[in-house]
C-alpha cells in the first residue's frame, strides 16, 4: 500500500511543478520566436530542477521535452509528427528536427493493451465459440486429417 507524501513532500512537488511549467512555456515562446539554443537551455534546466530535487516531472512536460537536446517539441516548427501502425498496434513516431531524436509513444488501445485474457471483445469466453463450432467449418477439414 502506497504511503501519502509528508506535507513537506507535496508542497516542494507543487513548487517544482509551477516552476517547470512556468520554464515550459517560456521555452515554448522562445522556440516559436526562433532563439532554439535559448529553448534548449530553458529545457535543460527544467530536468536539472527535477533531477536535483527528486521530484517526478508532469508527463506533458517530460513529453513535451525531445530527450536528447531538450528543446520543446511543437509540431511543425521543431518536431515531425506521423503516425504509424504495426499489426494491430499503433503508434506516434515524433522527429526532432534538431538532432533527429526519434520518440515513439503508443497511442490506440489494441491487443496487448488492456484486453482481458480470454475474453473477446463481446465478452463471450473462448472457449465457449470453440465449442459452438461444427468440426466441418474448419478450412483444412476435420480435425483428424493433419
Amino acid at each position: 500500500m502506497r504511503r501519502k507524501p509528508s506535507r513537506k513532500k507535496r508542497i516542494l512537488r507543487d513548487l517544482v511543478w509551477q516552476r517547470a511549467r512556468i520554464l515550459y512555456e517560456h521555452a515554448v515562446e522562445e522556440a516559436r520566436k526562433g532563439s532554439l539554443d535559448y529553448a534548449a537551455r530553458l529545457g535543460s534546466l527544467i530536468r536539472e530542477l527535477s533531477e536535483s530535487t527528486g521530484v517526478r516531472l508532469p508527463r506533458s512536460i517530460k513529453r513535451g521535452l525531445c530527450k536528447n537536446c531538450n528543446i520543446p517539441l511543437i509540431p511543425g516548427l521543431t518536431a515531425t509528427y506521423r503516425l504509424r501502425s504495426q499489426g494491430r498496434l499503433s503508434y506516434i513516431v515524433i522527429r526532432c528536427e534538431r538532432c533527429g531524436w526519434i520518440h515513439r509513444r503508443p497511442y490506440k488501445r489494441g491487443a496487448g493493451f488492456g484486453e482481458v485474457k480470454g475474453e473477446s471483445e463481446e465478452g463471450a469466453p473462448r472457449a465457449s465459440r470453440r465449442a459452438d463450432r461444427k468440426e466441418g467449418d474448419n478450412k483444412r477439414g476435420a480435425r483428424g486429417d493433419r
